[in-house]
């Protein structure tokens, strides 16, 4: 059973507030970084969005007094507490073979209370069951050469990241628009394909869950790789992550490209089947795997 330290890695969890308390006192990244000997724009952007950590504390509490809450005592001593806390207690760790990278998206993930995703080529893991996870490992574990521990450790991940929007109080929303070609292409075996249909049929009831099939021949521009737009509450920044050929995940919460990606959304939202016509034509296609 996964035991989460607190609601995300702690790491996610220090980038985050550090975030919020640069944008509260008015200070530009850029003018933040020059602050600090040793530290640049893109060291501090990757330590605001969990990817990263400081050197030393020195650093984080020098940010801290050009935030204006060096004299916060209890507020830097949670900080340095976060900082100090050993990777090992990461409960991300806890899923073995897993890359940082994915890790470190499973944590912003849990801080999350709305996802939006689009996936041309395969079910959105936000929508895939355990068979179907396992089998896309599988399928291509001799190219990547990935091994047993690894798909054990990336299937349980997955499967975990979903209780965001299954947990019976407070769920996370979830809007996902899938390329008919994902849902046609085959993935292991038909009784794979059956279970995941009747996954993606059970999650599209949920009241907070929205399904859209976007048909391949719908008259609409559209994006051939799969992104994510995640929402974190609170007046937090909206992150788009978006999978690379490289097997790892890009993140960035640029305000351009979070406007760039929504644009794309909303387009594919206006072209795609109305979620009220998703049952039945994820019926039709339940019904030609048997």
């Amino acid at each position: 059973m996964v035991k989460p330290i607190g609601t995300t890695a702690p790491r996610i969890k220090l980038g985050i507030q550090m975030r919020e308390l640069r944008q509260n006192a008015r200070i530009s990244i850029e003018d933040a970084a020059k602050a600090v000997p040793g530290l640049n724009y893109d060291k501090l952007r990757r330590i605001e969005l969990g990817k990263s950590s400081f050197r030393q504390v020195g650093d984080l509490r020098k940010l801290l007094e050009l935030y204006g809450v060096g004299g916060d005592l209890e507020l830097a001593d949670s900080l340095e507490e976060l900082y100090k806390t050993p990777t090992s207690q990461d409960w991300t760790t806890q899923f073995r073979g897993v890359s940082e990278g994915t890790r470190t998206l499973a944590g912003i993930e849990s801080e999350a209370t709305e996802f939006r995703a689009y996936h041309p080529n395969l079910v959105p893991a936000q929508l895939q069951c355990r068979a179907y996870a396992a089998a896309l490992h599988r399928d291509v574990q001799p190219i990547e050469e990935t091994t047993s521990e690894m798909i054990e450790g990336n299937v349980a991940l997955r499967m975990f990241r979903r209780e965001s929007f299954l947990r019976p109080e407070g769920p996370a929303k979830l809007w996902v628009i899938i390329g008919e070609a994902a849902l046609r292409h085959p993935v292991g075996t038909q009784d794979v394909m059956r279970e995941q249909y009747e996954e993606i049929l059970r999650m599209a009831a949920m009241p907070n869950v929205t399904v859209q099939v976007l048909l391949t021949d719908a008259p609409v521009k559209r994006l051939w790789t799969n992104f994510t737009i995640l929402e974190l509450g609170r007046e937090r920044p909206v992150i788009v992550q978006v999978d690379t050929p490289w097997g790892t995940s890009a993140m960035t919460d640029k305000t351009t490209q979070v406007a760039r990606f929504t644009r794309w959304f909303n387009t594919m939202i206006a072209s795609a089947e109305r979620p009220e016509e998703t049952p039945a034509f994820i019926e039709n296609l339940k019904r030609a795997t048997t």
